[in-house]
């Protein structure tokens, strides 16, 4: 066996069938930093059997094999840490062949993230509110997002340009006032998932607009074929209580090792 480097689309059908055969729950998060990373294609002879990806130099953020080379994992998992600068693995916990290679070798782990799915039934105690989503999309509006403060990134108003086929983000407007903001990102790897986010004013905070924005994005991209998913840090509690109380539980987690 050998390893080359090579491009996400030849090994997107392997990442897609991990994905959906292993039942892995991620959201835009993950997505953005194994396609963004530098990418390996494990090959036996002209055939492609496995990958790995490495992102910014010293992250493993996927690792697969075909399930007949399987038996191989521990063996390659060590020449992989040895690739670029890798001190670390980020991993979500429902990626059984990957996280059981970490935790051979790992000497720190740390909780990195929830990711989340939505039940169909609408919360009990949700209360509707009578708000609106504005697509940024004009440069001239662009600005707006500043409003936000550290949330988005810092060349946001770019990156909403550049990557307007698959990332919105919503002025939410209640009788014209600005309440908060909404993040739309449908899936590159996934074609059916759509990573929903919110962001609240602060003067409107804990008024129930937080639900309120991530059901109506979730009912938005279901009405458009997706399926939503939203994720936080692990240890910002007030957005686990928002995406729970809008119809959202956590099913899996992000861990980041250290070897």
């Amino acid at each position: 066996m050998r390893i080359l480097k090579t491009t996400l689309d030849k090994i997107q059908d392997m990442m897609v069938k991990n994905i959906t055969e292993n039942r892995i729950t991620v959201d835009s998060f993950w997505k953005d930093h194994t396609m963004e990373g530098n990418h390996y294609s494990i090959q036996d002879g002209d055939s492609s059997i496995g990958y790995f990806i490495v992102h910014g130099g010293d992250t493993i953020t996927s690792f697969y094999l075909e399930e007949e080379y399987a038996h191989y994992g521990q063996e390659l998992f060590e020449q992989i840490k040895k690739y670029e600068k890798v001190t670390n693995a980020l991993v979500p916990t429902g990626d059984e062949f990957f996280l059981a290679h970490c935790v051979d070798s790992f000497q720190r782990m740390e909780k990195q993230a929830y990711f989340s799915l939505y039940k169909e039934e609408e919360p009990s105690d949700f209360i509707r509110k009578d708000i609106t989503f504005e697509r940024v999309l004009s440069r001239e509006d662009i600005s707006i997002v500043k409003l936000a403060g550290d949330f988005f990134r810092e060349d946001e108003g770019e990156w909403i340009l550049k990557n307007r086929d698959y990332y919105r983000v919503y002025k939410v407007l209640e009788y014209g006032e600005l309440v908060g903001f909404g993040v739309v990102e449908t899936g590159r790897v996934q074609e059916n998932i759509a990573s929903i986010g919110m962001f609240v004013m602060e003067e409107k905070r804990q008024l129930g607009y937080a639900k309120n924005i991530l059901r109506q994005l979730k009912e938005l991209v279901e009405k458009e074929g997706y399926e939503a998913r939203s994720g936080c840090w692990y240890y910002n509690h007030n957005s686990l209580k928002s995406m729970k109380s809008a119809g959202a539980y956590p099913k899996s987690r992000l861990l980041r090792f250290y070897f």
